[in-house]
């Protein structure tokens, strides 16, 4: 009677549960957000992890994700566009095999190990193209945004959004250019310095300027 050998990833695999794969993700996620954040931010000149909680950090991709639509958008494009090419890659190297220039001799062992790879780790492509994916994405979305908002404030061209009223009684016109539990970062009208003040004990109310 033959044992049936059983393959160490599959085993691996199958041990994992819906748990599981929810904490991986989340750590995933969570060092995606971190990096978006620490990317843009850099570009503002600002150490955002120096005026955070620890709250902040762990709940940075749903902030991240939750604050730009443009993001959650690219990030389901994304993952469209990952699967569709997992899924389109095996397809193309079996037609690629049919020809008759592949058929024979190093052409065809290549493609051969290919289509064998495709079949025994067609959820490990499709999970490795949807993370390249995302991981696209967040750095993406942080160095375009970053870039486009440090531009605009060396040009003076930004839009002010909201207006911030101390506990003092002053109030300023600003740019907001993010905010978490403790701080806001932002730029006052008619200025271009990027400026962090602490929320609490500080500031009174946060209104934001309709369009």
């Amino acid at each position: 009677m033959e044992e049936e050998v059983i393959n160490p990833i599959e085993k691996k695999e199958s041990q994992l549960g819906i748990q599981d794969y929810l904490s991986i993700g989340y750590v995933f996620l969570l060092i995606l957000g971190v990096l978006h954040q620490t990317i843009y931010y850099k570009f503002l000149g600002v150490n955002i992890f120096e005026y955070s909680s620890i709250l902040d950090v762990l709940i940075s991709p749903v902030s991240v994700i939750a604050g730009d639509l443009k993001l959650l958008i690219g990030i389901i494009i994304c993952v469209v566009l990952a699967i569709g090419y997992a899924k389109l890659l095996p397809k193309y190297y079996t037609w690629l095999s049919k020809k008759k220039k592949y058929q024979s001799g190093k052409k065809k062992v290549k493609l051969d190990k290919a289509l064998i790879t495709f079949k025994t780790g067609s959820k490990q492509l499709l999970t490795f193209m949807i993370a390249l994916y995302i991981i696209g994405a967040f750095i993406g979305f942080a160095v375009g945004r970053g870039g486009k908002i440090k531009k605009r404030i060396e040009n003076g061209d930004i839009k002010i959004t909201h207006q911030i009223t101390f506990n003092e009684g002053e109030s300023q016109n600003i740019t907001m250019l993010g905010k978490n539990s403790l701080n806001v970062i932002y730029v006052k009208e008619g200025q271009k310095e990027v400026l962090v003040s602490p929320i609490e004990g500080n500031i009174k109310t946060i209104k934001k300027i309709a369009d």
